[in-house]
């Protein structure tokens, strides 16, 4: 029993050491040849993804793969175990206590909190980690301790924003049927999606600065920030952070040979992946921002709506159906199956008032009726009516409605609230007869 619960353990530990390798591969294949830190970091954000998504029980599994993983990574690329191992682990704490950190406060993979907690994380994580990779820097190789601090802190920030929330977002994955999204939208987000594709190799392949002259060349890396803005809004936030993290690909790819705006900027400061990734980390945050904006009220509609359709169910089994009445202007708004009570044909739109509801009641219940929706909104001893309907085919039925008035905190009555019940017990006697 023990063993077969550990053996999903193992598989996501051994998932998240291939993750963290060949993350760790490719940010050297793009840092090339560095003599202390590199500016791109990818592990960074695995790791964090990592300790966010798995309970604090499989941590220590999870940390010890991600060891392993560092060490064979520099295996391959026959670098020094040792510090290898010592910065993996100052990596590999400064991820983990982070997030046991950011989870302290408050930690969801929803809305404001989940862009709280990367930032955080984020923040927390590249600046621990930069304190014991600057520190063995300055301390054996007396290499400066802010300036290696610097750049560490912010490839293992950068590595968070690129790669955590395209993990937590699919990690929530869940199926949605073809009609959630409008198809034009589809269409619309997945052509802009191979424009932002090809319009960044295009923007950060070669020199843009010959292509589209000096300001122009810096102007256009504006262009793909907008493009990812608008896949974020036409297709989500999952969607939106996959084409963030094709567009980290795309810069980072063409920077680290020497092409794009960014690499001008080399010729003077030395460091063009470093303004490249501070250019991605705006716009992570941005996208992670607009996705936050735009599925907060999506989630809000999409709870109100259960909760509407569990009423109605409820009320269509109880055979009653709910009014809301505005004294004021006499509108009515009903929820439940109104078609129970009114007959067939009967929609809550014909009785949007009341000589709409009056026409559909008996000629002797008209008085019945005014007189108890007028007690209803002055008097708190009023009682239930019953009411004959008129039904289509000319047979009537009994409901009993049931009043009540909301005051707003002046005691000045707002609306009349109430339900109609289906009187069953005479409903029954009649057919019985």
């Amino acid at each position: 029993m023990e063993t077969s619960r550990s053996r999903p353990g193992l598989a996501a530990a051994l998932l998240w050491a291939v993750l963290y390798l060949a993350g760790g591969y490719i940010s050297h294949l793009f840092n090339g040849p560095v003599q202390q830190t590199g500016y791109i970091w990818l592990p960074a954000g695995i790791a964090v993804g990592a300790f966010m998504l798995r309970p604090v029980r499989e941590w220590p599994a999870i940390g010890v793969a991600f060891l392993v993983a560092q060490l064979v990574l520099s295996a391959i690329e026959r670098g020094n175990l040792f510090n290898a191992l010592l910065f993996a682990i100052d990596e590999v704490g400064a991820a983990a206590l982070a997030v046991w950190l950011v989870q302290r406060v408050r930690f969801s993979l929803e809305g404001l909190y989940f862009l709280r907690s990367v930032i955080l994380s984020g923040l927390i994580a590249g600046v621990l980690g930069a304190l014991g990779g600057a520190g063995w820097y300055a301390i054996l190789k007396g290499a400066s301790f802010w300036q290696v601090g610097f750049v560490w802190a912010a490839s293992d920030f950068v590595g968070v924003l690129l790669i955590t929330p395209v993990l937590a977002s699919w990690a929530r994955f869940r199926a949605h049927r073809s009609g959630d999204h409008e198809r034009f939208d589809v269409v619309l987000g997945v052509v802009t999606f191979v424009l932002l594709a090809v319009g960044s190799v295009m923007i950060f392949n070669g020199d843009s600065t010959e292509k589209f002259g000096l300001g122009a060349g810096y102007a256009m890396t504006y262009l793909p920030m907008f493009l990812t803005v608008v896949i974020t809004v036409l297709l989500g936030g999952r969607i939106g952070s996959l084409s963030v993290l094709v567009l980290a690909l795309i810069v980072i790819l063409q920077t680290a040979q020497g092409n794009g705006p960014f690499a001008l900027l080399d010729e003077h400061h030395g460091r063009s992946l470093l303004e490249a990734q501070l250019y991605l980390a705006i716009t992570s945050l941005l996208v992670l921002t607009v996705s936050t904006l735009k599925t907060n009220p999506e989630r809000a509609y999409e709870r109100a709506a259960i909760v509407q359709n569990n009423m109605e169910l409820a009320l269509a089994g109880a055979g009653q159906v709910a009014y809301v009445l505005d004294p004021q202007s006499g509108r009515i708004d009903w929820s439940g199956d109104v078609q129970r009570v009114f007959g067939v044909g009967a929609n809550a739109e014909s009785l949007a008032s009341v000589p709409d509801v009056l026409a559909h009641v008996h000629p002797d219940d008209h008085k019945t009726l005014r007189h108890h929706w007028r007690v209803a909104a002055v008097d708190e001893n009023r009682a239930a009516v019953s009411l004959r309907i008129v039904l289509p085919g000319g047979d009537t039925r009994v409901v009993i409605d049931h009043g009540e008035p909301l005051l707003d905190s002046n005691l000045d009555v707002t609306v009349v609230a109430g339900i109609w019940q289906i009187e069953r017990a005479r409903q029954y006697a009649a057919a019985d007869q």
